[in-house]
């Protein structure tokens, strides 16, 4: 399945508005319903996920060898797979949940939500910024914590009072992201983004500021994972200053949209470097 990853993606829903806005999810949802299967075979399966699996014809397509590409409803459906660093990610918060447990946590390119889906199921996160620039990748978020009974409306989660956002806008560089006003997060989740050196460059920028916290003045310190299958990790390692935190082995049939070679997946803590702390540290949650 050679789809482009997010930050290829250009979002072709325009922000809009009112009734239409609403109409237009709504239409969405139902999309994304009509072309994935709900599946709980995958690394974490007490998430249910809405994904696109060999059941699901979109499986199946390929720019530039049908006709009917261009008919489909989505051209770049990220958000249906469940990628080798997301699974590990996700695995990792669920078997130690105080990594997360009453911290305000950001998703970072969230795709189908599984990370920060699992920091409020398991982890009792606080809250959780869901952040994708494909509204899509919200929308089908959205559907997903519906299908967990993490049912929410008015920004909240309605059994626990968690508090969910969801965010499109693109924040990587942000720090702390202006859509967090005075509650910055506490824990930032990156899973599967380090697939390019463009990609890379940004990310590794971000995150070793966001862990080093003291800048601007009085912004703190934020723990940094991210998931990302150990060969590609390996390759940016020192540009980010990761720390391997847990190596998983994910099963091949866990792996539909993965290349050789991912099996192997680490998630990483970003480690501030000594030069740019100003004597900030991330508070760092704890391994259960």
């Amino acid at each position: 399945t050679n789809f482009q990853h997010p930050f290829a993606i250009t979002n072709k829903l325009v922000q809009l508005n009112g009734h239409l806005c609403r109409q237009l999810c709504s239409q969405t949802l139902g999309l994304i319903a009509a072309h994935t299967v709900v599946c709980r075979e995958h690394f974490t399966p007490e998430l249910a996920l809405r994904l696109i699996t060999p059941e699901c014809s979109l499986f199946y397509a390929r720019p530039g060898e049908s006709s009917s590409f261009s008919e489909l409803p989505f051209s770049d459906p990220f958000w249906g797979f469940y990628w080798p660093g997301g699974q590990a990610l996700a695995r990792h918060l669920l078997d130690n949940p105080g990594r997360v447990r009453g911290r305000r946590v950001i998703d970072v390119g969230c795709g189908c939500g599984a990370a920060g889906i699992a920091a409020l199921m398991a982890g009792g996160a606080a809250s959780v910024i869901f952040n994708d620039i494909d509204q899509v990748a919200l929308e089908a978020t959205r559907l997903n914590l519906s299908i967990n009974q993490l049912d929410h409306a008015d920004g909240a989660i309605a059994a626990t009072g968690q508090r969910v956002q969801f965010v499109s806008d693109d924040l990587i560089g942000q720090w702390p992201p202006l859509c967090t006003a005075n509650e910055q997060p506490q824990v930032m989740l990156i899973g599967d983004l380090f697939y390019s050196e463009e990609a890379a460059a940004r990310l590794a920028d971000w995150a070793l500021k966001a862990a080093a916290g003291g800048r601007p003045r009085g912004s703190a310190a934020a723990e940094v994972l991210v998931g990302d299958p150990v060969l590609v990790a390996t390759i940016f390692a020192e540009r980010a200053n990761l720390r391997l935190l847990a190596r998983y082995c994910l099963p091949s049939e866990f792996m539909y949209e993965a290349g050789p070679g991912t099996g192997a997946v680490g998630v990483y803590a970003t480690m501030p470097k000594a030069a740019d702390t100003n004597g900030a540290r991330p508070e760092l949650g704890t391994i259960d």
